[in-house]
C-alpha cells in the first residue's frame, strides 16, 4: 500500500477556486428571479450548459494541478 503525501496548498489554485466561487455566483444569477413564478425552458437550458461547462473546467483543473503540481 502507497503512503499517502500531503501537500500545501498554491496561491495559483486559492486564486483559481475563487474565480469558480466567482462564476457560480453569476451564473446562479441566471435563475435567481424566476419569470411569472417559473424560469423559461431557454433559460433553463442556458444555466444547466453553462453549468455544465464551467463545472467539467474546474475539474480538469483540479485534477490537472492534483497530477502535476
Amino acid at each position: 500500500m502507497k503512503k499517502i503525501i500531503a501537500k500545501s496548498v498554491g496561491m495559483f489554485e486559492l486564486f483559481y477556486d475563487l474565480v469558480f466561487v466567482y462564476a457560480i455566483s453569476k451564473i446562479m444569477a441566471m435563475v435567481h428571479h424566476p419569470v411569472n413564478g417559473g424560469i423559461p425552458l431557454v433559460t433553463l437550458l442556458q444555466f444547466l450548459f453553462v453549468v455544465i461547462v464551467v463545472l467539467q473546467i474546474w475539474i480538469f483543473q483540479a485534477l490537472y494541478f492534483n497530477r502535476y503540481s
